[in-house]
Parts: C-alpha cells; sequence; structure tokens
C-alpha cells in the first residue's frame, strides 16, 4: 500500500478527529494495528465509496471489456465529442454554463 500511515491504536484513539479530518481533506489513510497486527483502516468516505465501485465495476465482465474498449478506442484517437454523441444518438443536447 501506498501513502499509508500505521498507527497502533492507542494513538489513533487519541487523534481519532485530527485523522478523520487529514482523511477528509488530503485523502489520507492509515493503518490500524493492534499488537502489532494490522486491524483497520482509516480513509475518507468518498474514497472508500469509490474503491467499492470501482470492485463492483471489475466483477462485471461486460463493464471491463467496455472499459477496455473504449481505452483503446481513445489510445487510437477514435473519439467523438459529447454533443455530437448525443445529436447521433437523438438524446438532448446539453444545456451551456454561461462563462
Amino acid at each position: 500500500m501506498n501513502n499509508v500511515q500505521t498507527l497502533p491504536v492507542s494513538e489513533a484513539k487519541q487523534r481519532l478527529t485530527q485523522l478523520v479530518k487529514s482523511s477528509e481533506e488530503m485523502f489520507d489513510k492509515y493503518l490500524i494495528t493492534r499488537n502489532g497486527k494490522s486491524s483497520a483502516m482509516l480513509m475518507s468516505a468518498d474514497e472508500y465509496a469509490g474503491l467499492m465501485e470501482t470492485l463492483d465495476i471489475l466483477g462485471h465482465r461486460k463493464e471491463v471489456r467496455a472499459i477496455a474498449e473504449g481505452s483503446k478506442q481513445a489510445r487510437s484517437g477514435r473519439t467523438i465529442s459529447l454533443d455530437r454523441y448525443l445529436a447521433r444518438t437523438g438524446k438532448p443536447a446539453r444545456k451551456r454554463k454561461r462563462t
């Protein structure tokens, strides 16, 4: 694991508020140990949700194949704009924000 700080549970208890804030704001991750053995992970809820979504997608072969095909097309330059795709599929065009 990269960018993971390991802490004993006693220290994590003392610093919990600080660790949670750091996880939320900086996406820091903490491996909590008990008696020198890995026991729990602390990470932001957003990062956890993204991880669960990724695992769900990777569990479906059809979705993995679609992602691989899309990546292959992008690398070869076979892309179109969203507006062109929407026009091609007959879906309503997106509204542009004024700048």
